[in-house]
């Protein structure tokens, strides 16, 4: 298995120059820890396997299953012995995110997206909100509140379970970054992944059981979550933080636009990172 130092990488490394629009051009690994190289993260890479990159044109590869009356999408092979559940952004099951999903499934993870909306996300052309994000999350609750997703991601996990699933990664997006902090205080789950996450508490922090990957984009305020790392680096000290300053929340989900050449790299980097992580921390999905 891969072992993955604690250590804040940043995209990009220096001031980036501006291209006339909120998207910046650079980028390569900075390590801002003198004990971790860029030589110990490119060997991390290697390791791993190659996956691969996303495609505009691309069309989903899983399917729709139920579990009770909720829908799930899941992709990779059944009963492997390592899956991930999802929680995705408010703009639910996008094609985007799927296609996110489906390429960390290739190398054998079983991967689950619950609709824990139950087909009643914000919609994405109705954004930004004219009501403001409490209009949002005052929708998104109707459906999705904090116990009815504890409620349907722990019947997605069990369900995986009973497929012959043994050992459970889970991934938050924007909005289901913070679902899953506060789902990852459950020793469940051995691997979490909060992808340009919205504000996670301190306290909730120091409560997650298991190793955390954050992933930060430039709307991501640096002062809010670097302190979040400390907390869980602390605790999980496995634990990592790569920052995408030149690319806007939302580049790995319903938001992402893989048809830009800069948002398409930034996505390829993200997924590898999401991919490396839990195979150093579930193993391959393989049984």
């Amino acid at each position: 298995m891969c072992t993955i130092p604690a250590v804040i990488i940043t995209y990009p490394p220096v001031s980036p120059y501006s291209i006339g629009n909120p998207i910046w051009q650079c980028g390569y690994f900075e390590s801002v820890n003198k004990h971790n190289s860029i030589a110990e993260m490119s060997s991390l890479n290697a390791t791993c396997c190659t996956l691969a990159p996303v495609d505009p044109t691309y069309k989903s590869k899983g399917e729709i299953i139920k579990i009770g009356a909720l829908d799930v999408y899941v992709v990779g092979p059944k009963g492997a012995k390592n899956a991930i559940i999802v929680n995705y952004d408010i703009f639910g099951d996008h094609p985007c995110t799927r296609q996110v999903l489906d390429i960390l499934s290739t190398h054998g993870f079983r991967v689950a997206m619950p609709d824990l909306c139950h087909g009643d996300p914000w919609p994405v052309d109705a954004w930004p909100p004219a009501g403001g994000f409490g209009e949002v999350m005052a929708h998104i609750s109707k459906n999705a509140n904090y116990e009815s997703i504890q409620k349907d991601m722990a019947a997605t996990r069990e369900h995986l379970r009973s497929e012959g699933s043994q050992h459970f990664g889970i991934i938050g997006f924007c909005w289901g970054a913070v679902m899953v902090s506060k789902l990852s205080t459950d020793p469940a789950y051995e691997a979490v992944v909060c992808a340009h996450p919205g504000a996670i508490p301190l306290d909730v922090a120091a409560a997650i059981k298991a190793p955390v990957l954050l992933l930060p984009a430039k709307d991501d305020p640096k002062e809010s979550f670097d302190p979040v790392f400390e907390v869980v680096v602390k605790n999980h000290p496995t634990s990592k933080q790569v920052r995408f300053d030149d690319v806007h929340h939302g580049f790995l989900a319903a938001r992402a636009d893989f048809s830009n050449e800069l948002l398409a790299k930034r996505a390829n980097e993200g997924i590898k990172l999401i991919h490396d992580f839990f195979v150093a921390h579930l193993g391959t999905g393989k049984a």
